[in-house]
């Protein structure tokens, strides 16, 4: 559909491929470790709730635990959305674009996740720095810092996932996938759950 200048032989083009699978890898890897995050939640506040309305006694450091894996979970998942694409569209305002415009908006869009992932990492770094060797978790008494360092860690994934997407679609030219990602006609059989 459009003219590239990197063929399948240069070093740029092989480069790309590699850093692609490996962000892929990278990605079912944070998936999987997502889930186990999402399935300890589950685990303590349905603790928390036996304790609290059939033994009534509640765990003190059930509350700040949820929170803490519900933090790193959304942040987690929200950097291999990225990767995915699967994140919110409003598909019926980008289907009405020409291909070359649809092409244009998604490669904009993903040089500014990587600018916008580079000012997380940095702005986050400094808050979990100065904020997390500052403070205490109230009920489990170990330093915030443990809890804030998710924010630097999924900036950098936001980064790294963004600038494979960004290759996929300049060096690597896979615009087929983008162009059809938002149509619901296309994508039967899959579950937007």
């Amino acid at each position: 559909m459009f003219n590239y200048t990197v063929t399948e032989d240069s070093a740029l083009y092989q480069s790309a491929e590699r850093f692609d699978s490996a962000m892929d890898r990278l990605d079912t890897r944070l998936r999987q470790f997502s889930l186990i995050l999402l399935a300890l939640l589950v685990c303590v506040v349905v603790l928390n709730v036996i304790m609290r309305y059939v033994l009534s006694e509640s765990l003190l450091w059930a509350n700040e635990l949820s929170r803490y894996l519900m933090v790193w979970f959304a942040l987690l998942v929200t950097a291999s959305l990225v990767n995915s694409d699967d994140h919110l569209n409003v598909g019926i305002v980008y289907d009405r674009f020409p291909d070359r415009v649809k092409y244009w908006l998604q490669s904009t869009t993903m040089a500014l996740y990587v600018v916008l992932g580079l000012i997380w990492v940095n702005f986050g770094l400094e808050y979990a720095i100065s904020a997390g060797l500052n403070a205490e978790a109230p009920a489990m008494n170990f330093p915030l810092l443990w809890v804030y360092i998710v924010i630097p860690i999924s900036g950098t994934l936001v980064t790294l996932f963004a600038l494979a997407r960004l290759l996929r679609l300049v060096v690597l030219g896979e615009t087929e996938s983008l162009q059809n990602a938002y149509d619901v006609d296309q994508r039967e059989g899959e579950s937007d759950d």
